[in-house]
Protein backbone atom coordinates (compact mmCIF):
# COMPACT_ATOMS: atom_id res chain seq x y z
CA UNK A 1 0.00 0.00 0.00
CA UNK A 2 1.70 3.53 -0.89
CA UNK A 3 1.58 6.25 1.94
CA UNK A 4 -0.93 9.11 2.22
CA UNK A 5 1.54 11.72 0.37
CA UNK A 6 1.02 14.52 3.01
CA UNK A 7 2.59 12.62 5.66
CA UNK A 8 6.71 12.74 6.08
CA UNK A 9 9.05 11.63 7.77
CA UNK A 10 11.52 14.51 9.53
CA UNK A 11 14.67 13.86 10.69
CA UNK A 12 17.04 16.49 12.70
CA UNK A 13 20.67 14.24 12.80
CA UNK A 14 23.24 15.81 15.91
CA UNK A 15 26.28 17.59 14.20
CA UNK A 16 28.14 15.61 12.37
CA UNK A 17 31.57 15.01 10.24
CA UNK A 18 30.41 15.45 6.38
CA UNK A 19 31.62 12.09 5.48
CA UNK A 20 28.74 10.46 7.33
CA UNK A 21 26.18 13.43 6.78
CA UNK A 22 26.38 12.71 3.06
CA UNK A 23 26.72 8.82 3.35
CA UNK A 24 23.17 9.30 5.56
CA UNK A 25 21.85 11.42 2.61
CA UNK A 26 22.61 8.42 0.07
CA UNK A 27 21.29 5.71 2.51
CA UNK A 28 17.83 7.34 2.58
CA UNK A 29 18.43 7.91 -0.87
CA UNK A 30 18.85 4.24 -1.36
CA UNK A 31 15.89 3.22 0.94
CA UNK A 32 13.72 5.17 -1.84
CA UNK A 33 14.56 3.76 -4.54
CA UNK A 34 14.18 0.31 -3.07
CA UNK A 35 11.13 0.45 -1.10
CA UNK A 36 8.19 2.12 -2.90
CA UNK A 37 5.89 2.80 0.19
CA UNK A 38 8.64 4.58 1.74
CA UNK A 39 7.69 7.72 3.06
CA UNK A 40 9.14 11.33 1.91
CA UNK A 41 11.74 12.68 3.85
CA UNK A 42 12.97 16.48 5.00
CA UNK A 43 16.34 15.89 6.92
CA UNK A 44 18.08 18.91 8.83
CA UNK A 45 21.98 18.59 9.99
CA UNK A 46 24.86 20.79 10.32
CA UNK A 47 28.48 19.47 10.65
CA UNK A 48 30.62 19.33 13.68
CA UNK A 49 33.49 20.31 12.05
CA UNK A 50 34.38 22.13 8.45
CA UNK A 51 34.29 20.54 5.52
CA UNK A 52 34.28 20.54 1.63
CA UNK A 53 31.90 19.02 -0.94
CA UNK A 54 31.42 18.30 -4.50
CA UNK A 55 29.57 16.75 -6.74
CA UNK A 56 29.21 13.40 -8.48
CA UNK A 57 31.13 14.45 -11.39
CA UNK A 58 34.14 15.89 -9.76
CA UNK A 59 37.17 13.85 -8.59
CA UNK A 60 37.26 13.00 -5.03
CA UNK A 61 40.74 14.59 -3.23
CA UNK A 62 42.69 15.24 0.06
CA UNK A 63 39.63 16.83 2.17
CA UNK A 64 37.38 17.01 -0.08
CA UNK A 65 34.23 14.56 0.21
CA UNK A 66 31.81 13.55 -2.99
CA UNK A 67 27.83 14.27 -2.10
CA UNK A 68 25.42 11.62 -3.70
CA UNK A 69 24.34 14.34 -6.26
CA UNK A 70 25.61 17.19 -7.93
CA UNK A 71 26.99 20.48 -8.44
CA UNK A 72 30.50 22.06 -7.74
CA UNK A 73 32.36 22.74 -4.53
CA UNK A 74 30.57 23.62 -1.08
CA UNK A 75 32.60 24.19 2.07
CA UNK A 76 30.82 23.79 4.82
CA UNK A 77 30.64 25.05 8.57
CA UNK A 78 28.55 27.86 9.78
CA UNK A 79 25.25 26.66 7.53
CA UNK A 80 22.13 24.81 8.01
CA UNK A 81 22.19 21.61 5.54
CA UNK A 82 18.62 20.40 4.56
CA UNK A 83 17.85 17.27 2.14
CA UNK A 84 14.75 16.16 0.96
CA UNK A 85 13.65 12.49 -0.35
CA UNK A 86 10.78 11.91 -2.35
CA UNK A 87 8.92 10.49 -5.26
CA UNK A 88 8.42 13.17 -8.16
CA UNK A 89 4.94 12.43 -7.76
CA UNK A 90 4.49 13.78 -4.11
CA UNK A 91 4.06 17.50 -4.75
CA UNK A 92 3.22 19.07 -8.09
CA UNK A 93 6.57 21.62 -8.41
CA UNK A 94 8.28 17.96 -8.00
CA UNK A 95 7.85 16.52 -11.24
CA UNK A 96 10.91 18.87 -12.74
CA UNK A 97 13.81 20.11 -11.52
CA UNK A 98 14.23 23.66 -12.04
CA UNK A 99 10.65 24.13 -10.54
CA UNK A 100 11.07 21.83 -7.31
CA UNK A 101 14.87 24.01 -6.96
CA UNK A 102 12.19 26.74 -6.92
CA UNK A 103 9.52 25.61 -4.16
CA UNK A 104 11.99 25.01 -1.99
CA UNK A 105 13.96 28.17 -2.20
CA UNK A 106 11.15 30.09 -2.18
CA UNK A 107 10.61 28.50 1.22
CA UNK A 108 13.95 29.53 2.49
CA UNK A 109 13.29 32.83 1.36
CA UNK A 110 9.93 33.08 3.07
CA UNK A 111 11.90 31.55 5.86
CA UNK A 112 14.44 34.82 6.44
CA UNK A 113 11.35 36.74 5.16
CA UNK A 114 9.72 35.84 8.70
CA UNK A 115 12.92 36.29 10.50
CA UNK A 116 13.22 40.42 9.09
CA UNK A 117 16.00 39.24 6.29
CA UNK A 118 15.14 40.25 2.70
CA UNK A 119 16.91 38.51 0.04
CA UNK A 120 16.18 38.11 -3.80
CA UNK A 121 16.04 35.20 -6.06
CA UNK A 122 18.18 34.98 -8.92
CA UNK A 123 16.14 35.69 -11.89
CA UNK A 124 16.98 32.94 -14.96
CA UNK A 125 17.30 35.98 -17.66
CA UNK A 126 20.56 37.51 -16.58
CA UNK A 127 23.39 36.97 -18.57
CA UNK A 128 25.84 36.37 -16.00
CA UNK A 129 23.31 33.82 -13.99
CA UNK A 130 22.51 31.70 -17.63
CA UNK A 131 26.56 31.38 -18.44
CA UNK A 132 26.80 29.76 -14.89
CA UNK A 133 23.99 27.64 -15.63
CA UNK A 134 25.85 25.79 -18.23
CA UNK A 135 28.86 25.16 -16.87
CA UNK A 136 30.41 23.54 -14.36
CA UNK A 137 30.73 25.18 -11.50
CA UNK A 138 33.52 26.13 -9.11
CA UNK A 139 33.00 27.08 -6.46
CA UNK A 140 29.30 26.97 -6.06
CA UNK A 141 28.85 29.95 -3.41
CA UNK A 142 30.51 32.46 -5.63
CA UNK A 143 28.82 31.53 -8.65
CA UNK A 144 24.92 31.63 -8.38
CA UNK A 145 23.19 30.31 -11.20
CA UNK A 146 18.67 30.81 -11.28
CA UNK A 147 16.77 30.02 -8.58
CA UNK A 148 19.47 30.64 -6.16
CA UNK A 149 18.91 33.05 -3.66
CA UNK A 150 20.99 36.15 -2.68
CA UNK A 151 21.75 38.46 0.12
CA UNK A 152 23.51 41.55 -0.03
CA UNK A 153 24.82 40.77 -3.62
CA UNK A 154 26.19 37.44 -2.32
CA UNK A 155 24.84 33.67 -2.96
CA UNK A 156 23.41 32.39 0.86
CA UNK A 157 21.31 29.21 -0.56
CA UNK A 158 22.22 26.89 -3.07
CA UNK A 159 21.34 22.81 -3.90
CA UNK A 160 21.49 20.12 -6.00
CA UNK A 161 19.88 16.96 -7.04
CA UNK A 162 20.04 13.82 -8.13
CA UNK A 163 17.08 11.71 -10.16
CA UNK A 164 15.45 8.88 -10.79
CA UNK A 165 12.39 7.38 -12.03
CA UNK A 166 11.50 6.19 -8.35
CA UNK A 167 12.59 9.32 -6.11
CA UNK A 168 14.92 12.18 -5.84
CA UNK A 169 17.82 13.74 -3.24
CA UNK A 170 17.71 17.30 -3.33
CA UNK A 171 20.54 18.49 -0.85
CA UNK A 172 20.87 22.37 0.20
CA UNK A 173 22.99 24.58 1.55
CA UNK A 174 21.74 28.13 3.87
CA UNK A 175 24.36 30.18 5.26
CA UNK A 176 23.53 31.72 8.64
CA UNK A 177 23.90 35.84 8.07
CA UNK A 178 22.06 39.02 9.51
CA UNK A 179 23.31 37.50 12.99
CA UNK A 180 20.79 34.46 12.39
CA UNK A 181 21.58 31.60 14.87
CA UNK A 182 20.66 28.02 13.38
CA UNK A 183 18.13 27.20 15.87
CA UNK A 184 15.95 30.29 14.25
CA UNK A 185 16.31 29.37 10.87
CA UNK A 186 15.63 26.12 11.77
CA UNK A 187 12.21 26.50 12.98
CA UNK A 188 11.34 29.49 10.44
CA UNK A 189 11.79 26.62 7.55
CA UNK A 190 9.89 23.95 8.96
CA UNK A 191 7.52 26.54 9.64
CA UNK A 192 7.22 27.57 6.13
CA UNK A 193 8.26 24.01 4.25
CA UNK A 194 5.11 22.33 6.07
CA UNK A 195 2.30 25.41 5.08
CA UNK A 196 4.16 25.70 1.41
CA UNK A 197 4.01 21.45 0.62
CA UNK A 198 1.00 20.68 2.98
CA UNK A 199 3.02 18.09 4.88
CA UNK A 200 2.37 16.83 8.77
CA UNK A 201 5.89 15.80 9.72
CA UNK A 202 6.48 13.27 11.90
CA UNK A 203 9.97 12.98 13.97
CA UNK A 204 12.22 9.79 13.23
CA UNK A 205 15.19 8.58 14.95
CA UNK A 206 18.32 9.94 12.84
CA UNK A 207 19.58 6.79 12.48
CA UNK A 208 18.74 5.01 10.06
CA UNK A 209 18.17 0.98 10.02
CA UNK A 210 18.50 -0.64 6.53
Amino acid sequence: MCPTLNVWRFIESPPSDIVSQMEFDRALFEEALHDPAALPVLRIYRVSKPGVTVGRAWKKGEGVTVRPTGGGRVSHGDDLIYSVVARPDTFPTFRQVRTSYLSFHEAVQEAFRNLGVETELVRCDHPEFKKNSRRLIGDCFKEPVPTDLVYEGKKIAGAAQRRKKQAFLHQGSVQLVAGLTFDRLRDAFLEIFKKKVDVDLHTTSTFLRL
